[in-house]
C-alpha cells in the first residue's frame, strides 16, 4: 500500500511539474476561473471569510469588507498557481521572485553560532518559504503537520523539498531541536493558526479580537538559547514577493515567552493591516475564542 501511495504521489508530482512549465499568465487565468467558481458559485467558506473580516475591521462598511474578500479569493487561488509554477523555476528565477531584502541578519546570527527560530504567518505566499535555502549555506527546516492522506503528504513533501528545504514533523520538532541545539540551523514556525486547546497564559488582542496563540516556538527558543526572528513575506506585484526579517529576541535579553509572542503578534498584525487581502481569512482562526464564545 505504501508503494502504491508513493507511486500515485510521484505521478501527481510529475503532472504538477509539467503544469509548472505553462506560461504564468495561463496559470493565473486558470486560477482566476477557479476563484470565480469558488467565490460566486460554491461560496467556499464565504460566511467564515466575511465574519472574520467584519470582526477584524469593524470600522469598514459592508462593501469594503466584500471588496477585501474578493481580493482575498483571487490572491488565495493564485497562491496555488504560484506553487505549481515554483516547481518548474530555476534558482535564478526563484531568487528574483522571492526577493530577500535583508538576509544579512540571518547570516550574522548564524555566524554567532545561534539556532534561529523564525516565526511567520499565513500572509503573502507562505508556501514559497521553500525557496529560503537558495539564500543560505546552512540547514533550513520547516515544521509541518502530518496529513491523513499518504498520497497528499508525499506530494507536499516533494513540493517543499524542491529547493533543499528540510521537513520536520511538529510531533518530533521539540525533541529534535533540543538534540541538535549545538548544530545551528534555521527553523520555520507558522504560528497564526488556531491552537487546538485554550491556553489563557498566551492570550493577546489580535485583529480586534482576544485570541490564543501557540507558544511552542517561543518556548523552544528559550530552552535551546535560540534567536527568534519574525519573517514578513510582502506581495509587491503578481508573482513577486519581498522577504524581510525583524529580530524579536536573542538569548540573554531578558524577554520571556509572553514578551516574545506579544512582539510577534504585533508585527504580524501590522503586516496584515497594511495589505489585508493577503492573509488566510478562510481559516477558522477564532473557533476557540479567548472571550469564551464559540464560532
Amino acid at each position: 500500500m505504501d508503494f502504491l501511495n508513493k507511486s500515485m504521489g510521484a505521478l501527481l508530482y510529475g503532472l504538477l511539474k509539467v503544469a509548472g512549465h505553462l506560461p504564468v499568465r495561463l496559470l493565473y487565468f486558470k486560477a482566476d476561473v477557479i476563484c470565480f467558481i469558488a467565490e460566486k458559485i460554491i461560496r467556499y467558506r464565504y460566511p467564515v471569510i466575511i465574519q472574520n473580516l467584519s470582526r477584524a475591521f469593524p470600522e469598514k462598511n459592508y462593501n469594503e469588507i466584500r471588496q477585501i474578500a474578493h481580493q482575498f479569493y483571487r490572491h488565495f487561488f493564485r497562491v496555488f498557481a504560484e506553487v505549481i509554477r515554483s516547481q518548474a523555476m530555476n534558482p535564478d528565477e526563484a531568487r528574483k521572485r522571492f526577493n530577500m531584502t535583508n538576509p544579512e541578519l540571518i547570516r550574522e546570527l548564524h555566524r554567532k553560532e545561534l539556532n534561529i527560530i523564525t516565526l511567520g504567518g499565513h500572509w503573502g505566499n507562505w508556501e514559497w518559504l521553500i525557496m529560503t535555502p537558495l539564500f543560505f549555506d546552512f540547514s533550513i527546516y520547516t515544521l509541518y503537520k502530518p496529513l491523513s492522506s499518504r498520497i497528499t503528504e508525499y506530494l507536499m513533501a516533494r513540493i517543499r523539498r524542491r529547493f533543499g528545504m528540510k521537513l520536520l514533523s511538529m510531533q518530533h520538532a521539540g525533541r529534535y531541536i533540543l538534540s541538535k541545539k549545538d548544530f545551528p540551523a534555521l527553523y520555520f514556525f507558522i504560528g497564526d493558526q488556531s491552537p487546538s486547546h485554550k491556553n489563557p497564559e498566551y492570550r493577546f488582542d489580535f485583529l480586534n479580537q482576544p485570541s490564543f496563540f501557540f507558544n511552542g516556538g517561543a518556548r523552544l527558543a528559550m530552552a535551546t538559547k535560540s534567536a527568534i526572528v519574525y519573517q514578513s513575506i510582502s506581495k509587491t506585484k503578481p508573482g513577486f514577493y519581498d522577504v524581510a526579517y525583524q529580530l524579536i529576541s536573542v538569548p540573554g535579553d531578558g524577554q520571556n515567552e509572553q514578551d516574545i509572542l506579544r512582539k510577534y503578534v504585533s508585527m504580524l498584525e501590522k503586516d496584515i493591516r497594511s495589505k489585508p487581502a493577503y492573509w488566510l481569512w478562510s481559516h477558522k482562526r477564532w473557533k476557540h475564542r479567548a472571550d469564551g464564545e464559540q464560532e
